[in-house]
């Protein structure tokens, strides 16, 4: 099924590698995404950390592509605590002399997206975590 397009209230994407750029998405109210560049390749994430809601686009990015610490932003997966939940990762399309995100309204303004862990026990082992 192919997604809503909404476009980012930029002109172009000119970052320089390793740049960070919150910016607004037009026709969601209040709503902002994070464009980040790495090795020449663009990616358009949820703007805010999952853990605390601190805004990314003031958190470090390396040059392998992890976001301060946590995030993977080719994926927006987590890669290291204290993340809870994987960041929004959105396609980019430029079209028309203009910059859009595909995805849903729903996940745009979550900010997030609800994480793809699978667990099943096998059989008769019991497992206890004790621990605040």
């Amino acid at each position: 099924m192919a997604q809503q397009q909404y476009k980012l209230n930029i002109p172009s994407l000119d970052l320089k590698n390793g740049e960070k750029r919150e910016v607004e998405v037009e026709g969601i109210d209040k709503a902002k995404i994070l464009l980040v560049k790495v090795a020449d390749k663009y990616h358009a994430l949820s703007p805010r950390c999952t853990h605390y809601g601190a805004p990314l686009v003031k958190g470090i990015l390396t040059g392998g592509g992890r976001l301060t610490s946590c995030f993977n932003v080719g994926t927006g997966d987590i890669e290291n605590a204290p993340a809870l939940e994987p960041l929004a990762h959105f396609p980019i399309v430029e079209k028309d002399g203009a910059v859009y995100i595909e995805g849903s309204e729903d996940t745009i303004k979550a900010g997030h997206r609800s994480g793809d862990v699978k667990c099943a026990a096998e059989g008769q082992e019991h497992v206890v975590i004790v621990g605040g």
